[in-house]
């Protein structure tokens, strides 16, 4: 089976979560609580991944080293977004 491509993933997890986005109604917005608690596990588990990915930042190989800076780098890209979305909120 071939690997699927980022966009591919992200089109299967709109599918298979559903909507986020609350709609004033609160059938509907029971429904679109599950689907926040799921993407939510989801995210825990990216988030975890890619810092597991960051502790080889530092080593000797060149391979794990660049493996590590590059989940480092993206982390500290995710608190300044996070930073400036909770400032503007």
């Amino acid at each position: 089976m071939a690997k699927l491509s980022s966009d591919e993933i992200i089109k299967l997890l709109e599918v298979l979560i559903g909507s986020t986005d609350a709609v004033g109604e609160t059938n509907m917005d029971n429904k679109i609580m599950e689907n926040l608690k799921t993407l939510i596990d989801i995210g825990d588990y990216c988030l975890d991944k890619v810092f597991l990915a960051s502790t080889t930042c530092g080593r000797p190989e060149a391979s794990m080293h660049e493996i590590g800076w590059m989940a480092r780098c993206v982390m500290d890209d995710w608190r300044n977004w996070l930073e400036g979305k909770l400032c503007e909120s």
